[in-house]
């Protein structure tokens, strides 16, 4: 199994400048290889309406014969349309932003193919933000540093300096966010770990609860956006109230930069945190197969207002990162994690399986109608998740039961474990 790590670099002045000069590079490759694509594409449609046959039609330039051009136009002056200024950074940042543009087309017609949104290339904007760039080479990690072609030795930022393994690397991916540079590098083969023998569980994802355990422990939300949403909706304002391309302006969106960095800082840690402690405390972990596109679709007409809040903290919850995130942890830390479907989870009772949407009254509290269990709604949730994990079939072709036996000790669990939590 592969990782990549990423780490914080800090840059003195000089290294800041060949870095904006690298993402520069490879920003306007990528935007100049799209337009002489869609040029190609103009051109060989027509030549195909006119009857010209696929094989003698003009190709489009591939990220090769668009890396050829370029070179091409290195060597002329700026007054002839050449681009002279880019031998002062490494070639290898717009030949990979060549290579990623490829990529996207390749994705784009993929898509088509399978009936889903295409997702065309779009022209990248520095107004949106500097970027990043990938570079090739001699590309080596020391104690305290990391050594990037035509740029040096840049210091990595203390408390990452163990992050990264010693030695050579063959590329590197450099980004910038909100005035931060950070490095991220493939790291080497790490072989799966052995099951480390842990205790199996059920996971209830939900927005109150980040994550609530069969076994009747929580993870509290720590609902990253919502507390900086003031501040969020402050500084942007002050975004607004700026004139365009004033020195202000451009100070006030650092500021609304940093600030949702720090959204995201604070929620990739309460998740971090999650998942690695779950996958070294336990041997098995069984979670819903939520489809978060489906759930966080627009709503159309009335409760469109309502529709759009749910989606945010949905969203702002981490769902799909939260189950990115426990997978590959698992592999590292010996820990098998299994997705079952998450239909009636929410709805049937962990006691006698009725199964019923009125059982369940409010946001925490349930209810069975069958055999009155009175439990929190998202630890139901999870013990039926858990009980999925265990023993997903649950009727056999004739339709009788094939539950094993010991799931009357899991249904006792839970009411001893309501009773004491009463």
């Amino acid at each position: 199994m592969k990782l990549a790590r990423k780490v914080e670099i800090q840059p003195t002045p000089t290294q800041r400048q060949a870095l904006l000069q690298h993402a520069g590079n490879a920003r306007w490759a990528y935007n100049w290889g799209l337009r002489r694509k869609q040029e190609a594409w103009a051109v060989r449609k027509n030549a195909l309406a006119a009857g010209v046959p696929k094989k003698t039609a003009p190709k489009v330039p591939t990220a090769i014969d668009l890396h050829r051009e370029l070179n091409v136009l290195k060597k002329l002056p700026v007054e002839n349309g050449g681009v002279p200024w880019m031998y002062e950074a490494s070639k290898c940042a717009p030949q990979e932003a060549l290579k990623n543009l490829d990529q996207g087309y390749k994705n784009f017609f993929r898509r088509v193919k399978e009936g889903k949104k295409p997702g065309y290339p779009k022209r990248k904007k520095r107004s949106r933000g500097i970027g990043g760039f990938r570079l090739t080479g001699a590309i080596t990690v020391h104690e305290s540093g990391i050594a990037l072609p035509r740029i040096g030795r840049l210091r990595i930022k203390p408390g990452d300096q163990e992050t990264l393994i010693l030695g050579s690397y063959v590329q590197a991916s450099i980004t910038e966010q909100a005035g931060r540079w950070y490095v991220s590098v493939m790291a080497f083969d790490i072989p799966e770990a052995k099951p480390n023998g842990g205790p199996e569980v059920g996971i209830d994802l939900g927005v109150v609860r980040l994550a609530t355990l069969s076994d009747g422990t929580f993870i509290e939300n720590p609902r990253a956006l919502k507390a900086s949403e003031k501040r969020l909706k402050r500084r942007q304002k002050e975004v607004s109230r700026r004139r365009k391309g004033s020195a202000r302006r451009l100070k006030a969106k650092q500021a609304l930069s940093r600030s949702w960095r720090r959204v995201r800082n604070v929620r990739q840690d309460a998740l971090h945190k999650a998942t690695t402690m779950l996958t070294k405390s336990h041997g098995r972990i069984v979670i819903e197969d939520l489809k978060v596109r489906n759930m966080t679709r627009r709503a159309r007409g009335r409760g469109r207002a309502a529709k759009a809040g749910l989606n945010r903290v949905v969203l702002d919850a981490g769902f799909s990162e939260f189950r990115r995130m426990l997978e590959y942890k698992g592999k590292l830390y010996g820990c098998e994690v299994v997705a079952v479907p998450a239909a009636y989870t929410s709805q049937r009772c962990s006691s006698c399986q009725y199964v019923d949407a009125g059982s369940r009254k409010s946001q925490s509290a349930f209810e069975c109608l069958r055999c009155g269990l009175v439990i929190h709604a998202d630890l139901n949730a999870a013990v039926n998740i858990y009980v999925a994990g265990s023993c997903p079939e649950t009727q056999n072709a004739k339709g009788a039961g094939v539950r094993p036996d010991n799931l009357r000790v899991v249904r006792q669990s839970v009411m001893n474990l309501e009773s004491a939590c009463a």
